[in-house]
């Protein structure tokens, strides 16, 4: 019980003198993209620092590219926030980024059958993600460890894809006639 005083004294007394170690980063991502009669066509993700008692709050921290035909639509983060994904409107293509090396790098992942990415949620155990293909009949699963597609999932008849999921249990509700 005395080590363990000592130690919380001691780790208090850090603290006292080092208040900025102690402290986290607020930090926002945001998605943006030029409008789209510019002559100069640019996408990106902006690392922008949030915290108000921060010497750099409102300022950009980091601009991370994305290819200008991406049309980048939603940023989601795993369970775990380890990875962010980007959806993308118009390219059958989804991006994952590794949170937990820095600089930040972007891979591409191909969603056969995916022309308008949505929405993306996770299964209960981070294995898994269901992004929603608007415009379509169909859900793809993916391998979240990996970060492939594994299998499409699609509905029969008319039914397409109006607004996405709070589950993936429920993954083929989003499927409205």
């Amino acid at each position: 019980m005395k080590n363990l005083l000592c130690t919380l004294i001691g780790a208090a007394a850090f603290l006292a003198i080092f208040p900025a170690s102690a402290g986290a980063e607020i930090l926002a991502m945001v998605n943006y993209e030029t409008r789209k009669d510019r002559a100069f066509r640019r996408e990106g993700i902006a690392i922008i620092d949030v915290d108000p008692k921060s010497g750099n709050y409102g300022k950009i921290l980091m601009d991370i590219p994305l290819p200008h035909d991406l049309a980048n639509h939603h940023i989601f983060y795993n369970h775990d926030a380890s990875k962010a994904y980007i959806t993308a409107l118009s390219t059958g293509r989804l991006l994952v980024m590794d949170l937990k090396r820095v600089p930040y790098r972007l891979k591409t992942i191909r969603v056969p059958g995916c022309a308008v990415g949505e929405d993306i949620v996770f299964s209960d155990d981070n294995k898994t993600w269901y992004p929603t293909c608007m415009g379509s009949n169909k859900i793809i699963g993916g391998d979240a460890v990996a970060d492939k597609p594994v299998k499409t999932l699609a509905t029969t008849g008319k039914a397409f894809i109006k607004y996405p999921t709070a589950s993936p249990s429920t993954a083929a509700s989003t499927a409205c006639l």
